[in-house]
């Protein structure tokens, strides 16, 4: 099978949540960091090894629309330590754009995602009381987010910033995902309401003075983790024949979802989403 694109193309728009008005300038300088959802991790082409760095991911393929001046720093793994320790430095006075999409790794939800998955036989189910403490998680990690967002306005004064939300990695009707994904639906919809929410959230509230929240969910809304293998733009716990990216992660259909909506975020009134799907 091969990707190609069949689905009815769909129009958005995304909300600015920004007072100031569209960046058209081409070569404005755009600096995008992150961890692996920002940096579509296993999407061909690889451009960076070490950071499963992505040039279809939705940075490059936001630059690409704007004829931004890019310097991606987005990498699989990142922690908000990370950011500050290796990513914040590319960051200067003449850059114009900033997007920031974090926080899934410093409440551990690569191990939410092992710990979650029930295979047979074992006790996976019940995982989310393990994790009592996720509103604490997320408390420190609100903290670590402004702290970048202040590095961000010191270093580069007059830059927009966008911090890029999660896109809808399960679905409302976590019952749905029986037949598809090795998960227990309680576990399921505390993930969805508690994790991706509470992460969503956290994000959000650091909104303000040129700095705006992207909304990924409603563009990627019925193509999460538990739909039909030819609809999903989120891959589950395998990777489809056909598809790409890693597991729980974007694929390029789910990139270029997310890009549309910061491309709408910073006033080119959006446009449609990706029209894919697998199939033969």
């Amino acid at each position: 099978m091969k990707l190609k694109h069949c689905l009815p193309v769909l129009v958005v728009t995304a909300a600015a949540m920004m007072g100031a008005g569209p960046a058209n300038a081409a070569g404005e300088q755009y600096v995008a960091l992150g961890d692996s959802y920002a940096a579509g991790v296993g999407i061909p082409t690889i451009i960076d090894q070490a950071c499963d760095r992505s040039d279809h991911n939705y940075a490059h393929l936001v630059a690409g629309q704007r004829s931004y001046s890019l310097t991606d720093v987005t990498c699989g793994g990142a922690k908000t330590a990370d950011v500050s320790a290796t990513q914040l430095s590319a960051i200067t006075a003449t850059t114009a754009v900033v997007t920031l999409g974090i926080g899934g790794n410093d409440i551990g939800f690569s191990d939410i995602v092992r710990s979650c998955v029930v295979v047979p036989g074992s006790n996976g189910a019940g995982c989310r009381n393990r994790y009592t403490d996720m509103p604490d998680r997320l408390a420190k990690t609100s903290t670590n987010v402004g702290a970048i967002l202040d590095a961000v306005r010191s270093r580069a004064p007059k830059a927009r910033v966008l911090l890029v939300g999660y896109p809808k990695i399960i679905p409302d009707n976590e019952s749905s995902c029986a037949a598809t994904q090795p998960f227990d639906p309680a576990d399921l919809a505390w993930a969805r309401d508690t994790v991706v929410a509470g992460l969503n959230a956290m994000l959000k509230s650091h909104t303000g003075d040129r700095v705006g929240y992207v909304d990924t969910q409603a563009a990627t809304t019925g193509h999460d983790i538990c739909q039909d293998p030819a609809l999903r733009w989120i891959n589950g716990v395998q990777v489809e024949p056909g598809s790409d990216g890693r597991t729980v992660h974007p694929n390029h259909y789910g990139q270029e979802a997310m890009s549309i909506q910061v491309l709408g975020a910073l006033g080119n009134g959006g446009g449609g989403l990706p029209t894919g799907s697998f199939g033969s």
